[in-house]
Parts: C-alpha cells; structure tokens; sequence
C-alpha cells in the first residue's frame, strides 16, 4: 500500500489504495497550518489504515529544496523551514516534491517516450510543472514552473499571475471564502461570475506564455479553480486568443485525468520509486 498526500492551501489530501480500494480523507488547512499538523494529520492516517504503507509521498505547494525542507510556500507561510521527521523518512520509502511537480508525475507516467508537456495547476496559487522530451525538466535548482511568479502588466501596475488569476486572489477580490466562491458561482451572481471570468482570461495569458517558451504537445490544468463556472472556459480562450495559430494548433490543451487526486497520487508514484526526479 502506497500513500500520497496533498497539502493545499484549504485542505489536506491523503490517498491510499488499501485493499484494491481507494480510501480519501479531506482535513482543512489555511495559513496557519504548520510541520506538526501536517505530522499529526499523516499519523492518524496511517493509523488508521489496516496494513503499514510501502511508501509515503507528500506534495507540497511550494518549493522544496534538498533535505528535504519547505525553502517556501507563500499559501502556507508557517510550513516554511519544515523537514518531515524520523517518524516519517525513516520507516518506509518518503518523498517530498512540488504539488505541480507531482502532478505532472501523475498526468505523465504514461506518455509516449519523447513527450514534451506541463501540468498547470490552479488553486490558491497557480504552479506548474515541465517534461522535455520525455524527462521531468527542473531548471538550475529544481523550481522551473513558478508559472504563478510571472509578471503581467495591467493598468495598477505590473502584477503577478498569482496576484490576478489564484484562488487566493479571487477569494480577496470578492471578500469570500472559496465554498462561498464556487455557490454563488454556481447560482449565477453575476459579479462574482465576472470575476472568476476575469482571473480565468488572466489565466489565459500565463498558458499562452508557456505554450509559445515549451511548445509542448500537451498541457494539463488541474487544481480547484477548474471547477468555477466559466474559469477553465475563459482561460482556454484567452490562451487561444493570445497563443500564435502554429503553436496552438500542435498543442492539445485539458484538464488533468485525475481531478483532484492527481497531485497525491503523483507523489505516492514518485516515493515508490518509480519516477526520476527532475532533470537540473
């Protein structure tokens, strides 16, 4: 039995598949939540289950640097600095990797060999994660994807994708917490419809930055703003719109096969071994 684990900004998501049943437990996050929550919330489940895991895979949104350790997690600023315990790397097979990253390792583990694509993923931040020519692609340090950190220029200024597409923007934007987002969204409000539209189109412009840098084949969107009424719509519009005809026309552009497991069960692949780690 393996074990993957998502942390969010709003909620914590631990999968297992015990018994050739998928077991899923949801435990709600924000910005307080830190090392010895994350800890406690992973302990219980694994009590719970009834065979120990062969395997633990965490995925964290944010940076994760060699150790490993949170280097940073703007959506969970208390996890910062945190390095899982003994408890945890010691007793089975354990990875810790980017939630983008590890969806990636989740959206791809059966693509074609050569494959160039992304994952993208929208929730209270917005990251993604690169394969070049069939090979997990990091970067210098192992960051490559901060799609989120991109600037875009807007009439207040130069502001980042995070800033005007995430979660956590349209939440401060409207005053309301994300259910509140999605059912109104849902019932028809129109401002708040508006806004979702908005971010989505802004959105737009992030995939159609990294359509024309990648050229990928395929490009993969998950996280909990795809659920939005009119979001995933706006933003494959607005990268449409944006994106020259030549590069769009090779690209298939979708949503991640597996909702909202696909980071989890990405890291669970990858602290089993069966996945490379990212190519510097």
């Amino acid at each position: 039995m393996n074990i993957g684990i998502d942390l969010g900004g709003t909620k914590l998501l631990l999968v297992a598949d015990e018994a050739g049943k998928r077991v899923v437990e949801r435990v709600p996050t924000g910005p307080g939540f830190d090392g010895p929550a994350l800890e406690a919330a992973i302990d219980r489940f694994i009590r719970a289950r009834d065979t120990p895991p062969a395997a633990v895979g965490v995925a964290v949104p944010g940076l994760v640097g060699p150790g490993p350790v949170v280097e940073a997690c703007d959506v969970l600023p208390a996890l910062v600095g945190w390095r899982p315990p003994e408890s945890l790397v010691g007793r089975w097979r354990f990875a810790m990797i980017n939630d983008a990253a590890a969806a990636l390792a989740e959206e791809y583990h059966d693509a074609a060999p050569g494959t160039t694509g992304a994952v993208v993923m929208a929730g209270t931040g917005i990251g993604a994660a690169l394969i070049v020519r069939g090979r997990p692609f990091g970067g210098a340090s192992g960051w490559a994807g901060e799609l989120g950190s991109i600037p875009i220029a807007t009439a207040d200024g130069v502001r980042t994708l995070d800033q005007i597409a995430s979660g956590r923007a349209l939440t401060t934007r409207l005053g309301l917490d994300g259910g509140a987002v999605l059912t109104r969204a849902e019932g028809g409000d129109e401002a708040v419809r508006q806004a979702v539209a908005e971010a989505g189109r802004a959105l737009g412009l992030g995939l159609a930055t990294l359509l024309h840098v990648m050229n990928p084949e395929r490009v993969a969107i998950g996280g909990g703003l795809t659920d939005l009424p009119g979001y995933l719509e706006s933003a494959l519009a607005s990268a449409q719109r944006h994106t020259l005809p030549e590069l769009w026309r090779v690209s298939v552009v979708q949503r991640v096969r597996e909702a909202e497991l696909v980071a989890a069960l990405g890291a669970a692949r990858f602290a089993e071994g069966e996945l490379d780690p990212p190519d510097d």
